[in-house]
């Protein structure tokens, strides 16, 4: 049975949050093709997946927001790599004599990354849809943002529950703004921000931008 939702995320330390905006319908679709093996893209043709959440009555979008996090404190890092240069030179051939660390495998980098505390470090998202399917699928969904391999973004616990909607916009449109990539002519926006956006997943195709009402 769909029915109104509140989900939220309970993180255990600091993210990244480079593109700004988390998207549920995202993190679903990635759990599905998890849960039944489908190929990564670029594998064949793009697999069509069904999430557990309503679609808008052209199925352009599923009716649920983006993350909207409130943050209480900003910090830069850096990820450091540096190749053993003198573990390598003992264990290589005598007559290997030069590494070359400015490029290749060998390359060593400090990239800058900002992390972020959330408030309260709790996420939350609202939606349309079917709270048990979904619960299922959050579970395989362990850590959010980007640079998940050096331990940000860890997920401690899921809550999917129902709520109460706020209005006739919900869940994508609150107090005239959008909470997720819209179209501009969208009932109930007012003088909404506007920039090329993918509206659905997979967000990762540029080439299926277009002009929408965003957060």
């Amino acid at each position: 049975m769909r029915e109104s939702l509140r989900i939220s995320a309970r993180l255990a330390g600091p993210i990244s949050l480079r593109s700004g905006a988390l998207r549920l319908d995202g993190l679903l679709a990635w759990a599905v093709a998890q849960s039944e093996q489908i190929p990564p893209p670029g594998f064949g043709e793009l697999a069509q997946i069904d999430i557990p959440i309503a679609k808008e009555p052209g199925g352009r979008f599923h009716l649920c927001s983006f993350a909207a996090p409130r943050l209480e404190q900003h910090e830069l890092r850096y990820i450091n790599r540096r190749f053993p240069v003198p573990e390598a030179q003992a264990i290589g051939d005598p007559k290997f004599k030069r590494i070359n660390i400015a490029a290749g495998p060998t390359k060593s980098f400090r990239l800058p990354s900002e992390v972020a505390w959330v408030e309260h470090d709790e996420l939350e998202w609202f939606a349309i849809g079917e709270a048990k399917p979904i619960r299922e699928l959050l579970s395989l969904v362990h850590y959010l943002g980007h640079k998940r391999s050096v331990g940000r973004g860890k997920v401690r616990q899921w809550s999917v529950e129902p709520c109460e909607p706020w209005g006739p916009g919900f869940p994508i449109v609150r107090d005239g703004k959008p909470t997720r990539a819209l179209p501009p002519d969208w009932p109930g926006l007012e003088d909404p921000e506007l920039a090329y956006a993918v509206m659905s997943f997979p967000y990762w195709r540029h080439t299926a931008e277009e002009l929408c009402a965003v957060p």
